[in-house]
């Protein structure tokens, strides 16, 4: 439902003063955030309820989206993920319905696979926490760490550092290219992954999990020799 703009004013004073009162009585501190033309709660992993810290929702009379706590406010996401995660968004808003979502997804495994997408889009940025000596799993951000002591380069705890997934079923420093490298090639199916990760956040609020979603595109898209090219 469209707000009135007549009453935006009256209606906020009235959220502002419900919500003082809410925490008088409770002792939650709670407050007006923003109006919402519609809003979403990410269920938990564990519940189908809501997680109230996970959430996305369209702000009322403009033309942004709000999110919080999933993948696209997170530092390290790739800028082609957090910008098909907006596209998406932008879809779901226009459509309410969940095939639009899938099929901007849909196109997007097609263009990955197709070696189509920037690899500069593709990059991660992740903080280091310790030296590299210090880790036991052997991660993603450990590969680079090792490339980057091949290259002799100092990554020091707190730093950050970059790079693109090229082959994700190794388990050696050629895991990953660093960002400043020359990179010919990248993991699709990785970067796949990801995308789905990103997409069930929108499609979770509608009962849609990341199985559902990969059951919805094996049923729709009949892979061939040239996605994988």
């Amino acid at each position: 439902m469209t707000p009135d703009p007549d009453h935006d004013d009256d209606d906020r004073e009235d959220l502002e003063t419900l919500a003082t009162e809410i925490t008088e009585r409770v002792e939650i501190r709670l407050g007006h955030e923003a109006h919402y033309d519609w809003v979403a709660f990410v269920p938990q992993r564990e519940s189908d309820a809501g997680a109230l810290t996970k959430y996305f929702g369209k702000v009322a009379g403009d033309d942004d989206f709000k999110i919080r706590g999933i993948e696209a406010r997170q530092r390290s996401t790739p800028p082609f993920i957090e910008g098909i995660r907006w596209d998406c968004l932008d879809q779901f808003d226009a459509t309410r319905s969940q095939d639009a979502v899938l099929d901007c997804l849909q196109d997007t495994i097609k263009r990955l696979h197709a070696g189509t997408v920037p690899v500069e889009q593709l990059v991660e940025r992740n903080r280091v926490s310790k030296p590299l000596e210090g880790y036991t799993q052997n991660k993603q951000n450990v590969a680079a760490l090792k490339r980057a002591q091949d290259q002799d380069l100092a990554i020091h705890p707190g730093q950050d550092i970059e790079y693109v997934v090229v082959d994700d079923e190794k388990l050696s420093r050629d895991r990953v290219a660093l960002a400043h490298e020359e990179i010919e090639i990248y993991d699709a199916s990785y970067y796949q992954s990801q995308l789905v990760r990103a997409v069930e956040s929108i499609l979770s609020p509608l009962g849609w999990d990341r199985n559902d979603i990969r059951r919805e595109l094996n049923a729709t898209h009949v892979v061939s020799i040239t996605d994988w090219t």
